[in-house]
């Protein structure tokens, strides 16, 4: 869809100046020097000769029109050049311009089928076809000869933001990243970042694709891109800011309260291996890495180094990114003592000591062979002083078959600050240099982290479309007992024995039939807030009911006179388990998510909470579960037996189904879950349901 951008037939530069320092003289200098073979056509009310080429003062001037149009011009005229794009038979425009009358531009597209780029974008640059950018870094890095790196997964970058998407491909050029393109797409008016990213996974070339993004233009359609992505094995490395304002709505439930305004982006990121960042380093020694070596597990971390204090403090730093530094076996020592003096060591971190390097490179390079063949470590980080010149190109006939053999990540760093000469080197050889050990720990758990993502990705089970509702014409706001009832009968949701009582004396039969003690609880539409209300009385005995009764109608009554009253819900009080809370909330961006929190005070204090977006199967489940800060707990400790994990996860299954089939369902929260010992079950011991309003807001005030 996109290939009038990235292989166009002819190009246009509209504003096209002669002077190559000013920004639209610079468009056409960039657009000359990339390497675009058609031929490209500046255009200007004066036309005459435009550096070099033939301009031409209206797009309707060129000899069989023109492909792709670049627009540098003031705002008020944009709409006037799209005209003329489009009698020329433009196919595709970048607007670069800002200020750009949105309704107009609209009319002079019409049904054409133009698409374009911003407007207030930066453009972008392919480096293997065209670019359409004044950003000073693209002409740096067309003009100027580069060396040949050794061919690996080149490196996109798609970026909501001109400024910062050519600022990483600045950076990323001076860490010798290899990229494909650079696409940034401003207001979005058209094309949003979503597009362009679908067009480089169906292109190919692209190994890595990192996006900076406030947000999407349209999410729904974010799972298909990056499910498409994860199928390919192609990383998206993603920086997002801003606030979203999905999440500012009216809240009833638990589950609403706790959902920050990037929880749905979070969970989103997490179920399709999205790997997010928080600044340009990490970003980029996360693609480095992720461009450079192969996606293995990694857990345990081999650290080589000719500086003893160096080793320790990049072992650390590993911990302190969940990675292993184990002891190496002592059969293992003794093979690498064979390379290293006595005055170093063999354990782990591993210090060569600095005659591993000063005498050529060979002890270094047999401890890297040798550890490439053991199991006790999964990659490498290598710290060797990178500041003297020409060290790398004296060790490249030795380094060069290592990383070309390598099945596992050998990550290079320097404690002395190294010069630009030997991380250029390392990367031609194949290899990576980079300028910390925290970058090394980032980069590494990253590779690991998505090795496991397509693990699971590729053994997920398939998904089958969801069922049609078997709820139908709910009243908006929170669901009554009856709608309730069905909505758990519907899906098997385990509760307790429930009854509800419309007097005094109905209460006492009920609670008698179902064994003492029971709980009472206020039934009213208007009332969620059961317990501020007074509506909740637990461990009522025999004899104690008909006044407990009464004392929940006066208190409700008191509480909201004008409130609705069902009756009240008996229920068989059960014995307490482990105390979770299983909630859905219906993001404006995503759909439904579905929240799964420890209970109590591990709910509101420590929002001990994993979310997750449906459909969510039971082995699905039981990774959520173990993602909670508490599940130590639930796997049993200190003499407890385990919790019963496969019917909890079970659980969240079912409440995922039903988040993903009851669309007129906005919030719903099961809480408390207690959980029993294993092959004991669940119970979810009280329900809240709120349906959608027609203004799409949850109606109600509040949780209980």
């Amino acid at each position: 869809m996109l290939d009038s951008f990235f292989t166009p037939q002819s190009i246009a530069v509209v504003g096209a100046a002669d002077d190559p320092s000013k920004m639209r003289g610079k468009l056409l200098k960039i657009a000359l020097n990339s390497g675009h073979k058609g031929p490209i056509y500046p255009v200007h009310p004066k036309g005459g000769i435009i550096q070099g080429k033939q301009g031409y003062t209206s797009l309707t001037e060129i000899p069989g029109g023109v492909e792709l149009v670049l627009i540098a011009t003031p705002g008020a005229t944009v709409p006037g050049v799209i005209r003329e794009a489009v009698a020329a038979g433009a196919k595709a425009a970048v607007i670069l311009s800002s200020g750009v009358d949105m309704v107009e531009l609209a009319d002079a597209i019409g049904d054409s089928g133009l698409r374009y780029m911003g407007p207030n974008c930066e453009g972008y640059v392919s480096l293997d076809g065209a670019a359409a950018t004044f950003a000073a870094v693209a002409d740096t890095a067309l003009s100027e000869e580069r060396p040949a790196l050794r061919p690996g997964r080149k490196v996109s970058i798609v970026s909501q933001s001109g400024g910062l998407g050519f600022a990483l491909f600045g950076r990323g050029i001076k860490e010798n990243l290899d990229f494909h393109a650079i696409v940034t797409t401003g207001n979005e008016g058209d094309l949003e970042s979503l597009d362009f990213v679908d067009h480089l996974l169906d292109e190919g070339e692209s190994g890595v694709i990192v996006m900076f993004i406030e947000g999407l233009k349209t999410p729904a359609r974010f799972a298909e891109v990056a499910g498409k992505a994860a199928d390919k094995g192609v990383p998206i490395v993603i920086m997002k800011v801003g606030r979203s304002e999905a999440g500012q709505r009216a809240a009833v439930s638990h589950t609403a309260h706790l959902t920050g305004a990037d929880t749905a982006y979070d969970a989103m990121f997490e179920r399709y291996g999205v790997i997010r960042v928080f600044d340009q380093e990490q970003m980029l020694s996360v693609a480095a890495a992720l461009a450079r070596f192969p996606h293995v597990p990694v857990k345990k971390v081999g650290v080589i180094s000719t500086s003893g204090g160096a080793g320790a403090w990049a072992a650390d730093l590993c911990g302190t990114a969940g990675l292993d530094v184990p002891v190496l076996s002592a059969p293992l020592q003794k093979d690498l003592s064979e390379w290293i003096p006595d005055f170093g060591s063999t354990a782990n971190p591993v210090d060569v000591t600095a005659n591993a390097v000063e005498s050529g490179g060979g002890p270094l390079v047999s401890v890297l062979e040798r550890l490439q063949q053991s199991e006790e470590v999964d990659a490498f980080i290598v710290n060797i002083g990178l500041h003297s010149p020409g060290r790398i190109q004296k060790l490249g006939e030795r380094l060069g078959p290592v990383f070309a053999n390598a099945t596992k990540p050998i990550l290079f760093t320097s404690h002395i600050l190294p010069s630009d000469e030997n991380m250029a080197a390392l990367a031609s050889l194949g290899g990576q240099g980079f300028h910390s050990y925290t970058a090394c720990a980032s980069a590494l758990d990253a590779i690991g982290r998505y090795a496991a993502f397509q693990s699971k990705w590729k053994a997920r089970p398939p998904v089958a479309p969801a069922d049609a509702p078997k709820l139908r014409d709910l009243k908006p706001g929170v669901l009554d007992e009856a709608d309730t009832r069905a909505l758990i009968d519907a899906y098997a949701i385990p509760v307790p024995p429930t009854a509800l009582a419309s007097d005094r004396d109905s209460a006492a039969r009920d609670a008698a039939a179902m064994g003492f003690p029971v709980v009472l609880k206020i039934q009213s539409p208007d009332i969620s807030h059961k317990t501020e209300a007074g509506g909740v009385k637990l461990g009522v005995g025999a004899g104690e009911v008909e006044a407990a009764f009464d004392e929940i109608i006066a208190n409700a009554k008191a509480y909201d006179p004008a409130a609705r009253i069902e009756g009240v819900l008996i229920q068989k009080m059960m014995p307490k388990g482990h105390e979770l809370v299983i909630g859905v909330i219906r993001d404006a961006d995503f759909g439904p998510l579905v929240m799964l929190g420890s209970g109590g005070i591990y709910l509101e204090v420590l929002k001990d909470v994993v979310f997750a977006p449906p459909p969510i199967s039971p082995e699905e489940a039981k990774q959520l579960i173990l993602g909670l800060k508490t599940a130590p707990i639930l796997a049993g400790v200190r003499g407890q037996k385990p919790a019963d994990i496969d019917a909890l996860a079970a659980l969240v299954s079912r409440v995922a189904e039903l988040a993903r089939t009851e669309t007129g369902i906005e919030q719903i929260d099961f809480n408390p879950v207690f959980v029993y010992p294993e092959g004991e079950g669940v119970v979810a011991v009280d329900a809240l349901a709120v349906a959608v309003d027609p203004n799409g807001m949850a109606a109600g005030h509040g949780h209980h």
